[in-house]
């Protein structure tokens, strides 16, 4: 989907993210129910392989959106406290679980400010997960700083996002046909035109959704470095896409026909061993800067999980 630029002040991202994300709370809902396609085939399989959850392990899930991945979570035995900016949504969460016997507590809670975080608890947590959420963030620093001091040695934190690489503002799906000797040939790529300098744009995660929302866009190195230099380490990564292209029934530019080219990403990363135990590494004060090319062109709540950009 094409996407257009959006630089609101910075005090007022936050903000416009929550009333964003109420307003399409009840169209995102009844549209993601209990997964999609995307989720169940793409994210879901790669988020089991590494959370690699065990039954009454305590698990904090940021920017949670209807509950659909708390939901799937709870039936495998853990614990979760399920987050999310937009009251809306949790409001939506509560009324599709039945919380009777079931292991969740939903929170309102807002990833981007500390106090909230370190409120939660040092080392309460097993793992932490964020589905498909950081891009619908403005400030993701916070959230980093506090990961290290919830969870114990050995503890995890997985999130998905859309692929900072492949699926982003400016990607565009292109398609090309030959007649090779008489054989119809149909290729599929994408265009990058943007990719290493951090921006904001506007855009849907699912066609029909009242308001466009925003995306903030970071390259890998700023993306995994803000979790690396607050003391986390890289354990694992992967790179989901669909494992054979769809009949061509399936429109041309549905992620579902391009089996080389991954629209996620989901990775793992681990508490940097302590020696001695010494508090965790913080990272300095001000966010990096990534490098700039003069030539550089271009899925709820504080982010909300979703098929975005199908």
């Amino acid at each position: 989907m094409p996407r257009s630029p959006v630089r609101p002040p910075p005090e007022a991202l936050g903000e416009e993210v929550r009333r964003v994300w109420n307003a399409n709370a009840a169209f995102w809902d009844e549209r993601m129910g209990d997964g999609n396609s995307f989720h169940r085939q793409l994210l879901l399989p790669a988020l089991e392989r590494l959370l690699s959850l065990s039954r009454g392990e305590r698990v904090l899930e940021i920017a949670c959106g209807n509950g659909q991945l708390a939901r799937w979570m709870a039936g495998r035995g853990v614990r979760v406290v399920a987050t999310d900016l937009s009251e809306r949504l949790i409001e939506l969460a509560r009324q599709r679980t039945d919380l009777r016997g079931t292991a969740i507590d939903y929170r309102l809670l807002d990833a981007s400010d500390p106090g909230a975080l370190a409120r939660l608890g040092p080392g309460a947590f097993d793992a932490v997960v964020c589905n498909m959420a950081l891009m619908d963030m403005p400030s993701i620093e916070p959230l980093a700083e506090a990961i290290p001091s919830l969870l114990p040695a050995g503890g995890r934190f997985v999130f998905s996002v859309t692929h900072p690489c492949f699926n982003t503002g400016d990607s565009r799906k292109v398609a090309s046909a030959t007649d090779e000797g008489g054989r119809f040939e149909e290729t599929l790529g994408v265009e990058v035109r943007h990719y290493l300098s951090p921006r904001t744009v506007r855009g849907l995660a699912m066609l029909g959704q009242p308001e466009p929302q925003p995306y903030f866009e970071r390259p890998l190195s700023l993306l995994l470095g803000t979790f690396l230099r607050a003391g986390l380490v890289l354990d694992a990564l992967e790179e989901p896409a669909y494992p054979s292209p769809e009949p061509a029934s399936a429109p041309w530019h549905s992620w579902s026909r391009f089996a080389e080219i991954p629209p996620a990403l989901v990775v793992r990363l681990r508490p940097r061993p302590r020696r001695g135990g010494p508090a965790p590494f913080r990272a300095p004060p001000g966010r990096p800067r990534s490098p700039r090319r003069r030539h550089a062109g271009g899925g709820g709540g504080a982010g909300v999980l979703g098929p975005t950009r199908s």
